[in-house]
């Protein structure tokens, strides 16, 4: 699937592959010879699918890789990461309804011309992660064995069936050795078809036909294997046709999520339509007004959320997704010429050897190849010219929207974590999640003790009776004020543009929030909770927490609060208790004024002949840790 200027085969095979499975309606696929660097997922909205791998490093030559696509649909209901073994094998566990779960294998074995030790590496790596499996759960194992198992079944029984084709190989003897032992049984065999249906490659030069590529199960659930057949009209570039089983299995829905599901706002519309949503705004504060003074903080919160997310999604709607790519901004003509190349592709299955069908189909290849370069080529220009100009009118924003758009679909890292004490691996969701509250509860939690004794030589201030005021809407309004544009917003979902442009109906209704807030000393729960994504760092083990950066996504209310709180606390206490040497998050100082000291203090050191000591202080584990 890596795309490569030098092969005869189009872009974004990804995209092509996941458009051929749903037109075939295939809820998963496993597929070989992926050839992805380490282990990753990617997103293919425009078909629905996601596609996980594993392979080699980046440093190593890539003539292999596994991996599943998957419908978004049923991905989403997966409990645990898919996991990569090796780079020929990949393994999944999908819940089942009646609380049983189906592990599925995606494997892809030597050829067999490779050497016999590789081999011998491949199956007793197999055979580990088969024993590993849990013995009530049911077991597919689908991929490229690359091996002829034939049609011996009295000698094989149970593991072979009556309908095999062609003749045994050594790679076949040591799959039908595999299956006897660990109870499987070859579904390719099982059901009684003609041959194009069983048939999943043919050999270049004797033309004849041969299986290859299987589906294996438990002989224990023969029973819900209803079909398995080779599809000939499946095409997607490659020399092995597709095998599909049908099979009577219940995916178990997941666990719904409390609350709504917020959707991003389309917030560049709400400055042309500022008017509108303030009236609309304001007729809906104003509704329930002497009711919600006399509700609690929380209460209050509940109610200016829901009238705030309303408001908002009725004046300017939900945005869709963002960053189309030249595949996705041509869909339409693409599917046109997928099309035309599928007519001509069913045209040869049903005439092999007629040389104008087979002509006809490679012009329509060549086609499709040449047409999407040609999409992919004017984009790349249409979007180079966008990015210079948003850079010489100097547009930020729009400059990095751009930049983001043309890096396609996201891969995205999927790796599992290791436990707290690094002897265990863990892939299910809970368990991640589990050890990613573990290592931000050890980062951040307060677990320093401060002696009574210190405390007391802390020189006392006199009391500040003021800051004991609830907040005015003149501090309310200028922390707004403050508020950056184009910010992601925290679990409710609002963003900042909401409260800049919200009026003055909201400011008065955010100010008496705050001040019920102030005088009860309660907080909603939204400003407090914070949502953390943990950023890869691209060095270390990607299975080690802390090779990750968290990043913190906080309400916009909350973050209006505590600026109110912070603008009272800096010029009351802060500026008679920090020492001069400090610049950080004080008014008219930064980064670069230090810069400028230290640059100073060098030069000064060597018209001097001075030595100069440096000394760096790592302040995240100076202050996470005692």
């Amino acid at each position: 699937m890596q795309d490569s200027d030098e092969s005869d085969r189009p872009q974004r095979r990804t995209a092509l592959v996941a458009r051929e499975l749903a037109k075939l309606d295939i809820d998963i696929a496993a597929i070989s010879e992926v050839r992805f660097a380490e282990q990753g997922s990617l997103t293919e909205h425009g078909a629905g699918y996601t596609l996980y791998w594993s392979g080699k490093g980046r440093d190593e030559r890539r003539l292999s890789g596994v991996g599943f696509m998957i419908k978004n649909s049923i991905a989403n209901k997966l409990q645990n990461l898919p996991v990569g073994h090796s780079d020929r094998l990949m393994s999944l566990r999908l819940p089942l309804q009646d609380n049983q779960s189906v592990t599925l294998i995606s494997v892809y074995a030597p050829t067999l011309q490779a050497d016999p030790a590789t081999k011998e590496t491949f199956y007793t790596e197999l055979r580990s992660l088969l024993a590993n499996v849990n013995e009530a759960d049911k077991i597919l194992v689908l991929g490229d064995f690359n091996a002829r198992v034939g049609r011996d079944h009295e000698v094989w029984p149970g593991a072979l069936g009556r309908h095999g084709v062609g003749n045994c190989n050594d790679n076949g003897r040591l799959l039908l050795e595999l299956c006897a032992e660990r109870g499987l049984s070859i579904t390719n065999t099982l059901f009684q078809q003609k041959a194009r249906f069983k048939t999943t490659w043919r050999h270049p030069r004797s033309k004849h036909w041969h299986l290859l590529d299987y589906i294996l199960v438990r002989q224990r659930d023969i029973a819900d294997v209803l079909h398995t057949r080779v599809m000939p009209s499946a095409d997607c570039y490659t020399d092995h046709r597709m095998v599909r089983a049908r099979l009577r299995f219940s995916i178990k829905p997941p666990v719904k999520r409390k609350g709504p599901q917020m959707k991003r706002l389309q917030v560049d519309r709400l400055h042309g339509l500022k008017e509108k949503f303030q009236d609309k705004l304001s007729e809906r504060l104003n509704r329930d007004e002497d009711k919600w003074q006399t509700e609690d903080p929380e209460n209050q919160w509940q109610q200016l959320k829901t009238v705030l997310q309303e408001t908002a999604a009725e004046v300017v709607g939900n945005s869709s997704r963002k960053n189309r790519d030249w595949f996705d901004e041509n869909d339409s003509s693409i599917d046109a010429l997928l099309q035309t190349k599928r007519s001509c592709y069913q045209r040869t299955l049903s005439k092999p050897d007629d040389p104008p069908t087979k002509a006809a189909y490679r012009e329509a290849c060549n086609t499709l190849q040449r047409k999407l370069r040609e999409m992919q080529n004017k984009w790349w220009t249409d979007m180079a010219e966008k990015i210079q100009y948003f850079a010489d009118t100097g547009n930020a924003r729009a400059f990095y929207e751009a930049l983001r758009a043309i890096y396609g679909p996201t891969h995205r890292i999927q790796a599992p974590l290791r436990s707290s004490d690094g002897m265990k691996l863990l892939t299910d969701k809970a368990a991640v999640l589990h050890r990613w509250t573990e290592h931000y509860g050890d980062l951040f939690g307060d677990k320093r003790r401060v002696e009574d004794e210190s405390i007391r030589k802390i020189p006392q201030h006199e009391v500040r009776t003021e800051l004991d005021n609830p907040p005015t809407q003149e501090e309310v309004k200028k922390a707004i004020s403050k508020l950056k544009c184009h910010k992601a917003p925290g679990v409710d979902g609002i963003p900042a543009e909401v409260y800049k442009l919200g009026g003055d109906a909201l400011l008065e209704r955010l100010t008496g929030l705050f001040a019920t807030c102030w005088e009860r000393g309660v907080v909603p729960q939204d400003l407090r909770d914070a949502v953390i994504v943990s950023l890869y760092k691209n060095k270390g083990e990607k299975s080690d927490c802390s090779n990750y950066r968290g990043v913190t996504l906080l309400s916009i209310a909350g973050k209006i609060l505590a600026r109110v709180v912070l603008d009272r606390l800096i010029p009351t206490i802060a500026e008679e208790n920090l020492p001069e040497s400090q610049c950080g998050f004080r008014a008219n100082r930064g980064t670069a004024d230090m810069i400028f000291v230290m640059r100073q203090i060098q030069e000064k050191c060597r018209e001097q002949n001075m030595g100069l000591y440096a000394v760096f202080v790592d302040l995240t584990k100076a202050f996470d840790n005692e």
